[in-house]
């Protein structure tokens, strides 16, 4: 049976001579491994498949195993502006890790796929910003980071997060990450903006850009 998809390219892997395995976000059947044989330089839109960020409509073959084989494809957009600014790049490259690090094989998610591909296509506007809102909002989406004003045992302002809860400083202790006023304002925004223009001007400095991956990393 053919099923057709739209797909963004996250990793690809050699395999044999002239073969890849790819890994997939596809738009309707979540995270998937495709294997594209018998590659040539000569066919560019195969190639540009291949290359991480790329946005393609697939049409495949479900094997037996969990890999599908391509049988047909449509270059959608191969997001070439990317390559072309090393902060676009790591900002990009960040966002595909933290989607292979914290989501299950084959689980269906359409709106991570639409949330992949509108921050792919707007990293120019604050590569640091759109780095850290994509992060925040994958642990809001996922149910790892319940981000309130308010302290979760308490009516205090909330300063901190420890395993994903908000916390004021009195419920804190040394494993939380603590926050001044200003940079949690900036997490709200980063996780709640619905318009890329609020994440146009906000300054990233380097310690919350450290205090996001960490939290990033605790909680997936």
């Amino acid at each position: 049976m053919l099923i057709k998809t739209k797909a963004i390219t996250l990793k690809s892997t050699p395999f044999k001579d002239r073969s890849k395995i790819l890994q997939v976000l596809t738009d309707d059947l979540g995270i998937i491994s495709i294997i594209v044989k018998s590659l040539s330089k000569k066919n560019l839109n195969m190639i540009s498949f291949c290359s991480p960020f790329t946005i393609s409509e697939l049409v495949l073959k479900k094997n037996r195993s969990d890999i599908y084989s391509l049988r047909d494809l449509s270059l959608i957009d191969a997001n070439i502006y990317l390559r072309k600014n090393l902060k676009y790049l790591n900002a990009a490259s960040f966002m595909i890790k933290a989607i292979l690090d914290s989501h299950i094989f084959q689980k269906k998610d359409f709106n991570l796929f639409l949330l992949l591909k509108s921050y792919l296509k707007k990293i120019s506007i604050n590569p640091d910003a759109m780095h850290l809102s994509f992060l925040l909002k994958l642990l809001s989406n996922e149910g790892f980071l319940h981000l309130k004003t308010k302290c979760s045992n308490c009516e205090k302002d909330a300063l901190s997060l420890l395993n994903g809860e908000s916390l004021c400083l009195d419920h804190s202790n040394n494993f939380a990450i603590k926050f001044d006023i200003e940079s949690f304002k900036k997490i709200f925004v980063l996780c709640f903006s619905k318009s890329f223009a609020l994440l146009k001007d906000i300054e990233i400095p380097k310690s919350l850009k450290e205090k996001v991956n960490i939290l990033f990393q605790d909680l997936v």
